[in-house]
């Protein structure tokens, strides 16, 4: 233990000695979690015997640059801080504070089920609305899931995405304190649901959203289409409908082919050319599709 403490102290120390600006720190400290992490998670899935080619793929390399820019802060200190500081004042004034008094204990438990619920509709609406749709196709359009694409995201979805989670999180006055550390928590679950780890966890599978279970919602299967939504709670989509019936075949192919986004550059650009082509361009013959197959969002 204390050669171990020894070890942190000077990686420390050292660390300290090259005069690295706090967002230089930030960035280290998120590379070697994302390490960490994929140390972890290969383990498990070597031990599981499923594929871990994911991780040579191109498509893994823009995950972990959206990794940097998010874990790092980079997108809070470019946008949500001073968006969050302007809407604290407005909200203060019109917070209901629906749970003041409550232990804080049940303040972790709203923040997780109404939150989880929050996240379920806003996913659906995703789905649902061009515009969403249209941002939403850069985490989509991942072929090859680790862990890191949870990072996946473009800046706007992200924007309004943390948004339409906070503001009525807020007025409904669930502690801040709380959402920090299940926060935290809620990333860390998610990251792993990318994963390739095979896990169903049993009758769990119907209230827990595994990787198996979120795995068709990335599928290019007609029949996955827009089911399985649930980021936490598997059972929002049993309850609305939206879950893949039981003893479904598992998805063999990933992503969007009606919209391969190749390079990084196509993953924050293609969703501008998809509001250009959704609400400017003018119809046409070649925009005329099988029906059985439609378009997303439908």
């Amino acid at each position: 233990m204390e050669t171990l403490t020894l070890l942190v102290d000077s990686a420390r120390a050292a660390v300290r000695a090259l005069g690295l600006s706090p967002l230089q720190h930030a960035v280290i400290r998120v590379a070697l979690l994302a390490f960490a992490i994929y140390l972890g998670v290969l383990l498990i899935e070597r031990w599981t015997r499923t594929r871990t080619a994911n991780y040579a793929s191109r498509g893994f390399a823009q995950d972990l640059a959206y990794w940097i820019y998010y874990k790092a802060g980079i997108h809070d200190i470019l946008f949500m801080s001073a968006i969050i500081l302007a809407l604290e004042g407005p909200l203060s004034g019109v917070a209901l504070n629906l749970f003041t008094g409550l232990p804080f204990v049940a303040h972790i438990v709203l923040f997780l089920v109404v939150g989880d619920f929050i996240a379920y509709w806003v996913h659906r609406a995703e789905h649902r609305f061009r515009f969403m749709w249209a941002f939403h196709t850069t985490h989509h359009s991942q072929e090859h899931l680790t862990f890191a694409t949870i990072a996946r995201f473009h800046p706007v979805e992200m924007i309004y995405h943390n948004l339409l989670a906070y503001i009525p999180l807020r007025m409904m006055g669930i502690d801040p304190v709380a959402w920090f550390p299940m926060y935290l928590g809620v990333q860390l679950f998610t990251a792993a649901q990318h994963t390739q780890i095979p896990w169903k966890l049993g009758p769990l599978y119907r209230f827990i959203a595994t990787p198996s279970f979120h795995a068709f919602h990335h599928s290019v299967d007609v029949e996955h289409h827009d089911r399985n939504f649930a980021n936490m709670f598997s059972f929002w989509d049993h309850l609305f409908g939206t879950a893949v019936p039981d003893g479904a075949a598992k998805p063999v192919r990933m992503g969007l082919a009606e919209m391969p986004q190749p390079t990084f550059l196509d993953t924050l650009v293609t969703p501008f050319r998809l509001l250009r082509e959704f609400y400017f361009a003018a119809p046409s013959v070649d925009a005329i599709v099988d029906p059985d197959d439609p378009p997303r969002p439908v």
